[in-house]
């Protein structure tokens, strides 16, 4: 039998939720496959079985939080007997009872916070030689649609079928299938965020997250801040030329010329792509990881592009709409939003002018982007009036890594490279 345990999903996590299980007691379960669905401070994420057999209990209903390493679920052999636990009032067989204690009795109590998802503690039936190889996803959107995963050839890992291989087949098809929407997973419910006078409401945990890690940057790290105008209208034509035959999920943003701007300033001034560690010393990073600051319903998430000095502007536009995309459907797993080297906060496309944005340790610095205005300037040296599309940026910097001038430097690259646009092609 194997015990199905609430993993850890990110440094920070302490406790998830079970938003809704995929399988009921009795089912098969295979290895891999999703057998629920877990709520944690980020996202929601599927928690997969490491052992195939049958749901012989579940341990913690919808809705329910416990910490990491909770015994949630037990996955027993096929021809396992259905195990009770204090949550039920049925009995066990006596052949099976005092396997039934020693099982729940571990439940009762978190296992260390490194236990994956899925702990054997007797091995499994033999497998079937004829077995799909598929994620937990993959199977998930093939039963929702009832789709035979034989007809899939797998893009994954020794021809695994993963997600893109599930929803690449459904496009395909012509079928009325194809039409109906995609599965939803009712989530657990929220506290409503809205506020009556006088009372008190209980944030969500997400909520709480932001609220201690805000509190601790402001707290430990010394701020301060550098603002510089830069003139887009160079770059708002560039724009404009490479959308021209693009589709409207394919166009380039503004946001996406940012990120890429970012990116080479930051090859150019590499003191800021640093982080202040816990043995308070200095680390500089080779690779530059840019995360992008998207609000949600819930509150605030950081999905990271990685790698952006060694990819296209196009490969990064592509990238940052497929992680916005999920960090707005909760589907953001933790690799997807940790590891930033530096970070964008970008609230110009809702009007917003100017701000100052607080830093996502451990990165040395956080830029704000405020949006485009045209306005009247005066051009160079002379006394001619012209109207200039502009935008305010200003840099969140940790004054324990860097110093006014650095920073300076930074955005007077970023600047350079923003109103000569052509380097955002290389």
């Amino acid at each position: 039998m194997a015990e199905v345990r609430m993993p850890k999903m990110g440094d920070g996590m302490e406790e998830g939720t079970i938003i809704a299980w995929l399988k009921k007691e009795g089912e098969t379960v295979a290895k891999g496959e999703a057998i629920a669905e877990i709520e944690t401070d980020k996202a929601r994420v599927p928690l997969e079985s490491y052992e195939e057999g049958v749901l012989t209990k579940i341990l913690v209903q919808p809705g329910e939080t416990v910490p990491i390493g909770t015994v949630v679920a037990i996955v027993g052999e096929p021809t396992a007997q259905k195990i009770d636990s204090p949550r039920s009032n049925g009995t066990a067989t006596s052949s099976s009872t005092e396997e039934s204690k020693n099982l729940l009795s571990s439940a009762q109590a978190p296992a260390n916070a490194s236990t994956p998802f899925s702990q054997s503690a007797v091995t499994t039936g033999a497998k079937s030689e004829e077995r799909v190889r598929a994620s937990g996803l993959a199977r998930s959107i093939a039963k929702q649609y009832g789709i035979d995963l034989h007809q899939i050839k797998g893009t994954g890992p020794h021809g695994r079928i993963v997600e893109r291989d599930v929803r690449a087949f459904l496009q395909s098809q012509t079928t009325p299938t194809t039409s109906a929407p995609a599965p939803v997973v009712e989530r657990a419910p929220e506290p409503s965020p809205t506020m009556v006078p006088g009372q008190e409401v209980q944030p969500s945990r997400m909520r709480r997250a932001i609220a201690e890690r805000t509190r601790k940057s402001k707290q430990n790290i010394p701020h301060f801040y550098v603002t510089m105008v830069i003139e887009m209208d160079r770059a708002r034509a560039l724009l404009q030329e490479l959308n021209a035959d693009a589709s409207e999920g394919n166009k380039i943003t503004v946001n996406d010329l940012i990120i890429k701007a970012c990116a080479i300033a930051l090859s150019r001034v590499p003191e800021v792509n640093a982080s202040w560690t816990d043995n308070n010393t200095i680390v500089r990073h080779e690779a530059i990881h840019i995360g992008i600051a998207v609000g949600i319903e819930e509150g605030l998430i950081v999905p990271v592009v990685r790698d952006c000095q060694a990819k296209t502007l196009r490969q990064i536009s592509a990238e940052a709409k497929q992680l916005i995309a999920k960090a707005r459907s909760g589907q953001l797993k933790p690799e997807e939003y940790s590891g930033s080297t530096f970070s964008i906060s970008n609230l110009g496309m809702m009007g917003v002018d100017e701000f100052t944005a607080i830093i996502n340790p451990p990165d040395a610095a956080i830029l704000a982007v405020g949006g485009i205005f045209r306005e009247p300037v005066v051009v160079g040296d002379t006394d001619e009036i012209a109207i200039r599309a502009r935008m305010k940026v200003t840099l969140s910097a940790d004054h324990r890594i860097l110093d006014g001038v650095v920073a300076a430097r930074f955005l007077q690259e970023l600047k350079r490279v923003l109103e000569a646009p052509l380097s955002l092609l290389s």
